[in-house]
């Protein structure tokens, strides 16, 4: 069993049509207390190698909330590297994703040359982004190749536009509503292209529609209490807000973008508006990365180069969160003399596949659908994590 752990997922009809979903986990969610008693920077060094998913996301989020418990402030640049890496790694989760996932459900093998493309190019992003593997560590000083950065972004302009859009990105960017989607998949060259054909073909689109609560913006301060107090361990097994189990993933971060939205007014949180959430978030990678560098490179000249320094803010516990291909992963810490006392993680799978939450909820409504209830409910499972690993039961 993978470290991830993984999900079984059962799904029923009932005589009277109506659906139910059950999800029950495997995933070991007690795995930070190996943690405790180990040194602040041997923990940051060892957290990323344990997770074969999202591991730079984890190494990034494990350093700053370590860096915020000691009262350290991380230089801009390697912030903004920080930044970057995390980005590179979700875009490669779903570009990896897209194409295996994608011609699978279509029927079809996944294209070796295709998959090498996508890992020599975010191998390249990686290499330009921390040439010496030190954007992760504690303090860390790290720095860009601002000149291959620049060509390896153009060349993921490329790769997006050959494998995923079968256009530019700036004219699948400019496509703001269902009609727009529709008309984009007609086309019907690229698996993407075809995968939302077939979903509205086969009447699929409002698949999994159900009621879904997006997990709002939350300051630190407002989690150092539910990940680190006494309650701890069941708010990271099965963490609610304000009393309800909320969603952290591409369709949450893309909530507020035209075509998603447009999608929401007819399909709701469907498989439809999922699948072009995540689409949608390939689309906006190059964009994201270079704005990110930009906000950098003005810091920079307005303050100069800067470093680690202390915070100011008062050292022992600390949290700290970041979107991650998955959803939001959030970190807490508690040290003492540089040794760690406590470590909690609080993953977006135990949002996202909470047994009330909106997965169960949508996938209790394909439940209910008489026909093609495996293969719907496949598509959208990895339509909200394309990471998580499950089995999926239908009776």
């Amino acid at each position: 069993m993978a470290i991830e752990g993984c999900l079984t997922i059962d799904l029923d009809r009932a005589a009277d049509g109506a659906g139910r979903a059950s999800i029950a986990s495997s995933r070991p969610l007690g795995l930070t207390k190996a943690f405790v008693g180990k040194s602040v920077y041997e923990t940051v060094r060892t957290l990323p190698i344990l997770f074969s998913v999202c591991g730079v996301a984890q190494g990034v989020v494990a350093a700053q909330a370590c860096e915020r418990a000691l009262g350290i402030e991380a230089g801009e640049e390697t912030q903004a590297i920080r930044q970057l890496l995390v980005l590179a790694e979700s875009l490669r989760e779903h570009l990896i994703r897209a194409a295996i996932d994608w011609p699978r459900f279509l029927g079809r093998e996944a294209k070796p040359a295709e998959l090498l493309r996508i890992m020599r190019l975010c191998e390249g992003l990686r290499q330009a982004l921390d040439r010496e593997r030190t954007a992760l560590a504690v303090g860390g000083a790290a720095s860009l190749d601002a000149a291959r950065l620049a060509a390896d972004i153009v060349e993921l302009d490329r790769l997006i536009e050959e494998l995923v859009l079968g256009e530019p990105v700036a004219a699948w960017t400019a496509r703001h509503s269902a009609a727009d989607l529709e008309r984009w998949a007609q086309a019907s060259v690229m698996p993407a292209q075809q995968l939302v054909q077939a979903v509205l073909e086969r009447g699929w689109a409002d698949a999994g529609r159900a009621e879904t609560h997006f997990l709002p913006h939350l300051a630190d301060a407002e989690l150092i209490g539910p990940l680190l107090g006494q309650e701890a361990e069941d708010f990271v097994a099965a963490p609610t807000w304000d009393g309800d189990p909320k969603e952290t993933s591409a369709l949450a971060r893309q909530a507020d973008n035209p075509l998603v939205r447009d999608l929401m007014r007819s399909c709701g949180s469907g498989l439809l508006t999922r699948i072009a959430a995540r689409i949608v978030e390939i689309g906006a990678a190059p964009g994201a990365m270079t704005r990110i560098i930009e906000h950098w490179r003005e810091r920079e000249d307005v303050e100069g180069p800067t470093h680690a320094s202390a915070s100011g803010a008062a050292p022992g516990r600390a949290v700290a969160q970041i979107e991650a291909a998955r959803g939001r992963l959030v970190h807490g810490v508690e040290i003492e003399r540089d040794v760690v006392c406590r470590y909690a993680i609080l993953a977006p799978t135990e949002w996202n596949f909470h047994a009330r939450g909106s997965a169960a909820r949508g996938l209790g409504e394909i439940a209910g659908r008489p026909h093609e209830t495996w293969q719907i409910a496949d598509l959208f499972i990895t339509a909200i994590d394309p990471c998580v690993g499950y089995e999926l039961r239908v009776a």
